[in-house]
């Protein structure tokens, strides 16, 4: 009996050791659970943190979307603006025009140069291409001279050296004008000459020169041949 008693006397003081040497751990991963829950902050709790330290802009109408417009400029405030009266007004607008693509070129669409720049665009690609149907001597210095007229002579080494490249691709039967690039200080014109065998891709800057516009430059930016067995892109 006192074997008997010796053994669980020895078993319950190793169980108290076991105890007591967990216990330093346990309380140890206790306070690191706690540490974590500590700094865990939740993420809409950082987002309105975020937010009203913010330095924001100021908000241009903010109310466009909640405000009510009773009224517009071009509408008597007598007529209700009703689903219905705002698509008669609608109606009433004028449309925009619908113009063709031209495959592998431009939108055809040359409103953007009405007037005087177009038919001046017009008239100087008409000239090329009797200048490049005219034969040496008095005809082509005649055809020469209609170009360089519209022409900015200030710039006339632009179209001396676009003479010099397309000096043999040979004559040139008809020509396209695409939809311009109109900017605060720069107009861009693109124009497809065809000829037997090619397109000639360019674009025309035009100048205002005394009350009347002028080609100021022409830039060749691809050339290619019409059966597809070769392209050149100056780009």
């Amino acid at each position: 009996m006192g074997a008997k008693f010796l053994v669980k006397k020895s078993a319950s003081f190793c169980l108290c050791a076991a105890i007591l040497a967990l216990c330093p751990a346990l309380f140890s991963c206790k306070k690191k659970a706690e540490k974590v829950l500590e700094e865990y902050t939740p993420l809409s709790k950082s987002a309105q943190e975020l937010s009203s330290s913010a330095q924001w802009a100021y908000e241009i109408e903010g109310d466009r979307l909640s405000k009510k417009i009773d009224s517009f400029e071009a509408i008597s405030k007598s007529i209700p603006l009703s689903p219905l009266a705002m698509a008669a007004l609608e109606g009433g607008l004028p449309m925009r025009g619908v113009y063709p693509d031209l495959l592998g070129f431009e939108n055809l669409d040359t409103s953007g140069i009405q007037g005087e720049l177009l038919e001046t665009t017009r008239a100087f690609c008409k000239a090329f291409i009797d200048y490049s149907k005219a034969e040496p001597g008095e005809d082509g210095q005649k055809a020469s001279g209609q170009v360089d007229a519209l022409f900015y002579a200030k710039t006339l080494f632009s179209l001396s050296l676009f003479f010099a490249d397309t000096k043999e691709a040979g004559a040139f039967d008809a020509f396209v004008v695409g939809r311009p690039f109109v900017g605060d200080d720069l107009i861009e014109i693109p124009v497809r000459f065809s000829g037997q065998k090619d397109y000639l891709f360019c674009k025309l800057y035009p100048i205002m020169d005394k009350e009347a516009w002028k080609i100021q430059q022409i830039e060749i930016y691809k050339w290619e041949a019409k059966d597809g067995s070769g392209k050149t892109d100056r780009n």
